[in-house]
């Protein structure tokens, strides 16, 4: 798992003494002299007495001792120290109705606590703490949004820390808001199915494809995974409308013209079927998916025609539906002896290559294979 690396935190601003209160001053000079728990008790005191808890300098300080209880070794948990001194600077400029104090609440506070939230939560997701890294860049982002700006890492990463955390409602949320930024355009979709298929949500998992492909109509990945959701669930005309407009977009893709043979198969539509995998062959003469499937289909219908001429009463016309039969097993013969030359361990193509030389009596081939069988046994 790649790391995540620290940005440079600010130092806290300076503060002026002009006007200020007893428990003010207070808390204000155990902060410059470095005892922030003293600087704390007294800062609280202010922040409910009636004489200082609607004063905007009372939150200024607030939020700058929190910061630095974030920040120095001290008893109080880091992650409570940076959201209250963010809740602080957001009060701090409710009650500064003239903007004078602006530059050191809105352009200092909030970037400070911001990078450091984004840090801690940095430190937490390397240290796999992904749920404390999650608050942390979920405050992050909150700082951000404070100013009117949309932190779309901080955003991702308290997403990614989620879902690392297995918390996959939040992931989910996160991912969500994340994506309506534009954020990584159609990946985001895609990040919070997989989130989806972890949690066993069917539903959500295709709603949140279908509002990606509307919004990235043109996103080959959006629609594969769309489509690999209809093969699982046997939504197979389904899958074959996805097919057919990822080949569009992709019509050198090997995989897609064998997966829509392979709807074609499932929906009994043999000669579409035969086209998709010779299609895909074109493209690539040694795939060996395409080359098996197409030997197996030959030689399905083979058995199922062989079958039916067995319930037929005359005798000529018994011989002509096993002759027929024979053609079709014929047509099999070069695909499956292809496939077990491309991968000559393959159970499948064994199986079936055997049976095959059983039923057009090539007696010799079949001994050769069925020995091959014992041997991968």
């Amino acid at each position: 798992m790649k790391k995540l690396f620290l940005v440079v935190i600010l130092s806290v601003a300076s503060v002026y003494m002009l006007g200020q209160t007893a428990k003010q001053v207070t808390a204000y000079n155990y902060m410059q002299s470095g005892d922030f728990l003293k600087a704390r008790d007294a800062i609280e005191e202010a922040a409910v007495h009636e004489k200082t808890a609607e004063k905007e300098k009372t939150w200024r300080y607030r939020g700058q001792i929190y910061q630095n209880l974030a920040v120095n070794d001290t008893e109080v948990d880091k992650l409570t120290a940076v959201k209250e001194s963010l809740r602080s600077y957001k009060k701090a400029m409710e009650l500064d109705t003239k903007d004078a104090w602006k530059a050191e609440n809105y352009d200092q506070g909030y970037a400070q606590v911001q990078m450091l939230a984004v840090n801690y939560g940095i430190v937490a997701y390397n240290e796999t703490n992904y749920r404390g890294a999650r608050d942390y860049f979920v405050v992050a982002a909150d700082a951000a949004e404070a100013v009117g700006v949309v932190d779309t890492m901080a955003l991702y990463n308290a997403g990614l820390a989620a879902e690392q955390a297995e918390e996959y409602d939040s992931a989910l949320a996160l991912y969500q808001k994340t994506a309506e930024t534009g954020y990584l355009e159609g990946k985001m979709y895609i990040f919070m199915a997989n989130v989806a298929e972890k949690k066993g949500d069917n539903d959500k998992y295709l709603a949140v494809l279908q509002e990606g492909r509307k919004k990235y109509p043109n996103d080959t990945d959006l629609i594969v995974y769309e489509l690999n959701f209809y093969l699982r669930n046997n939504k197979f005309e389904e899958a074959e409308r996805n097919l057919k407009l990822a080949i569009e977009k992709e019509p050198t893709n090997k995989q897609l013209h064998f997966s829509l043979g392979v709807v074609y198969d499932n929906l009994g539509m043999k000669d579409k079927a035969i086209k998709s995998y010779n299609d895909a062959i074109a493209i690539d003469a040694d795939y060996f998916d395409a080359v098996y499937n197409l030997g197996a289909l030959y030689f399905n219908q083979g058995v199922e025609m062989n079958n039916a001429a067995n319930d037929i009463q005359d005798i000529k016309k018994y011989n002509e539906a096993r002759a027929a039969a024979k053609d079709v097993f014929k047509q099999a013969l070069p695909f499956l002896e292809k496939a077990h030359e491309l991968d000559s361990t393959d159970l499948g193509a064994l199986t079936s290559l055997s049976q095959l030389y059983a039923l057009l009596g090539d007696n010799e081939k079949y001994l050769k294979i069925k020995a091959e069988m014992d041997t991968n046994k």
